[in-house]
């Protein structure tokens, strides 16, 4: 069986070694023209990690894990607050970061040698697959991995906008230089629908900058001013992140954002990780379990295939993106909610309880989720998907 994976990245690497694994012939093709590299941390946590052990790639996920040993909050008075840990992902003690583009390089690497595809995009979905440069070719099943604004589920299902649940806040991400010394350690700025924040580990130094509005959509050739009025009264060292931003030419500009969908599948058509269900904080997780679980499911019959791989995931999946909607509230609603006037002024008169107690209590709800599915009924690659 031939099987085209639409994105070289998480969810598609870990879907082409596993369907590698049982005998299929996997192909990916992806719009970017080589395999990136570094990337702002992502969290593996829970059930992926017993994915990544089952691939064999754990031991190297620990040598590149950004494990933070320490974050600084920095209040809109300017009070600094140290915590052990990483305060803004919650993870876990056994969970890990690493930088998201080193996560897809571990992961192809252990594919192998598979068809790969730079520079291309598809087109067309008929019974031949049409592309951008390529000739049609044929194959028994696509997969759309391209991510939360995917190509594959525009083509096959519709416009994003019937799927996409967005909250109004826009990020960017880019390289910085270590302007804060830190030493595995992150320090975040919160004020009101605008958050700050930079890490650094080793040789990677990443910052991120991310602001509520009312309009869901920006004009894209004027981002970068955009963000610069948006962060131009705002203190601390901001001005230092604005004109370090201006000079990046690696900047990654995004909404922060949800896909809910009724169904991911569509004829011989399927979606995986974030082209099916996008969620913050645990969205990687849910890519690397779902790309497992669709592999595991896949035979002949794959009407019936994706239907199990819907049912096992589904459970999982919402639970993963209610938890990520709550987190989300506190700068999505800064303004509005009086839930989270009071998580604020909690936040200016107990700034160090408060964070403390908070952080506490979304790891645990971010650990209960990320292992809120069980990979029992799921054995090792060569055999039959389910006892």
């Amino acid at each position: 069986m031939k099987i085209l994976i639409s994105g070289a990245g998480i969810a598609g690497f870990t879907l082409a070694y596993w369907l590698k694994q049982r005998g299929f012939t996997p192909t990916i093709v992806e719009k970017y023209p080589s395999l990136r590299k570094g990337g702002y941390k992502v969290d593996v946590r829970g059930t992926a990690l017993e994915v990544v052990r089952r691939m064999g790639i754990y031991p190297d996920l620990l040598n590149a894990n950004v494990k933070l040993k320490r974050s600084q909050f920095v209040t809109p008075d300017l009070k600094v607050f140290e915590f052990e840990g990483d305060i803004l992902g919650h993870p876990s003690e056994e969970d890990l970061d690493v930088n998201r583009w080193d996560l897809s390089q571990i992961i192809a690497m252990a594919c192998g040698e598979i068809e790969i595809i730079y520079g291309d995009s598809i087109v067309q979905i008929e019974e031949k697959v049409h592309f951008e440069k390529m000739s049609p070719r044929t194959f028994d099943i696509v997969v759309g991995a391209d991510g939360i604004h995917s190509n594959v589920r525009k083509l096959v299902f519709g416009d994003e906008s019937t799927f996409l649940k967005e909250y109004g806040v826009h990020f960017c991400v880019f390289p910085i230089p270590n302007l804060f010394n830190l030493d595995r350690s992150e320090i975040v700025y919160f004020d009101k629908g605008k958050l700050v924040s930079a890490y650094a580990a080793e040789n990677h130094s990443f910052a991120c900058l991310a602001f509520k509005s009312e309009n869901n959509l920006l004009p894209r050739e004027n981002l970068k001013s955009i963000f610069e009025e948006r962060f131009k009264n705002t203190g601390w060292e901001i001005p230092r992140f604005v004109a370090a931003m201006k000079e990046s030419n690696d900047c990654y500009f995004d909404t922060v954002a949800q896909i809910r969908m009724p169904a991911w599948s569509k004829g011989n058509v399927v979606l995986v990780g974030d082209a099916a269900h996008a969620a913050s904080s645990i969205g990687t997780s849910l890519a690397i379990v779902g790309a497992y679980i669709l592999a595991q499911e896949i035979e002949g019959d794959y009407p019936t295939a994706f239907a199990r791989y819907e049912k096992s995931m589904r459970k999982f999946v919402e639970r993963g993106q209610n938890l990520a909607q709550s987190n989300l509230q506190i700068i999505a609603n800064a303004e509005s909610s009086w839930l989270i006037k009071l998580q604020l002024y909690l936040m200016k008169l107990l700034p160090e309880k408060f964070i403390r107690l908070s952080s506490k209590w979304e790891r645990w709800q971010m650990k209960r989720a990320a292992n809120s599915l069980k990979l029992d009924s799921y054995v090792d690659p060569g055999r039959n998907p389910r006892e």
